[in-house]
């Protein structure tokens, strides 16, 4: 995993590899207006319509803080083989993605800053890189209310790694099942 933050919004801008999420990160930093974070009611969806089925709108709920999917991107649901929309991040089927989602999703709000990150995953039994970046918003300019996070998987990154629990959670097979809500 490389994780890629910065204070600074041309240097974050100047490391995003993919250029749907840079056209995506310049409209983010557009709606913002120089506050620290935009409003959810500051974008449209149909603005960003070269990425939807690739975005994931997670409400994020204080005391306690937990995380829910309020839209899981068509793209992404079919690739993961499952749907979160309307579920709650601990509701992740593999434990050990839920743990690393959990703790992203944790520190972001911590944070309160933009995120790029490159990771590698196993789905269909074979390892996937993609790049994610993860942004805030505010609807009182201070707390994380709402992280959005646009997700591009590279075409091919190759075999499996090995990497216990995913034969057993299901994720041995070669052929893609539909996509199921957990």
């Amino acid at each position: 995993m490389c994780e890629i933050k910065a204070k600074d919004p041309v240097d974050l801008a100047g490391r995003i590899r993919a250029p749907r999420l840079a056209r995506l990160y310049a409209y983010w930093l557009e709606r913002k207006a120089g506050r620290r974070f935009p409003r959810r009611r500051d974008i449209d969806p149909l603005d960003f319509s070269y990425l939807l089925g690739n975005v994931m709108l997670v409400e994020v709920q204080h005391a306690p803080l937990r995380f829910v999917v309020r839209l899981h991107g068509s793209e992404m649901a079919e690739r993961a083989r499952y749907d979160l929309t309307g579920k709650r991040i601990d509701g992740l089927p593999d434990a050990q993605y839920r743990a690393y989602v959990l703790d992203r999703c944790t520190r972001l709000v911590a944070a309160g800053e933009p995120l790029v990150v490159q990771y590698d995953r196993v789905l269909d039994d074979r390892r996937q890189r993609y790049e994610a970046l993860w942004l805030p918003f505010s609807e009182d300019g201070d707390a994380v209310t709402m992280l959005l996070c646009a997700l591009i998987y590279e075409p091919d990154a190759g075999p499996r790694r090995a990497e216990a629990g995913f034969a057993a959670a299901g994720h041995a097979s070669a052929a893609r099942p539909p996509v199921t809500n957990p």
